[in-house]
């Protein structure tokens, strides 16, 4: 994945109704910039106004994200997008975007991605006994090409 020196902004399409996305997003914008992002619920009215064709890139299933020059990640490399935008972070999207780490970040994203409103229930909406129990009860994801489900 090349990340470029110079760049104008992205928009980043998430959604607005998981509470792990949500605070990822609440995390990146508390962070000092590296260059503009915009963060866009994938339900909002407007997204598709914003972003024709959002929706036939499947973004209840994965972050999308969509550079001012026109490029479009999704999942792994949208994550590393993000945290590129973050000035103390740059180097660490970096290293996350190579050909070393990329693979492991993109296992990892699907893990997360097919577990996230598990996970939101269960790190963002609870109480540390209703984690712990939620946590022995989780079930491993089954991975099928590019992405992961639930069994």
């Amino acid at each position: 994945m090349k990340l470029p020196e110079q760049i104008e902004g992205i928009e980043v399409y998430y959604d607005g109704r998981c509470g792990m996305c949500c605070s990822f997003h609440e995390w990146i914008n508390r962070q000092p910039r590296a260059f503009g992002i915009e963060f866009i619920p994938y339900q909002a009215v407007h997204a598709e106004q914003v972003f024709p064709g959002l929706g036939t890139l499947d973004p209840a299933r994965e972050m999308v994200v969509r550079t001012s020059e026109g490029g479009i990640f999704r999942g792994a490399e949208a994550w590393v997008w993000c945290l590129y935008s973050c000035a103390n972070h740059q180097t660490a999207a970096r290293r996350l975007g190579g050909p070393g780490l990329l693979p492991v970040a993109i296992h990892a994203c699907r893990v997360l991605a097919a577990n996230r409103h598990a996970l939101s229930k269960v790190f963002f909406r609870s109480e540390d006994k209703k984690v712990r129990e939620e946590l022995h009860r989780m079930e491993a994801a089954e991975c099928e090409g590019e992405f992961c489900v639930m069994k």
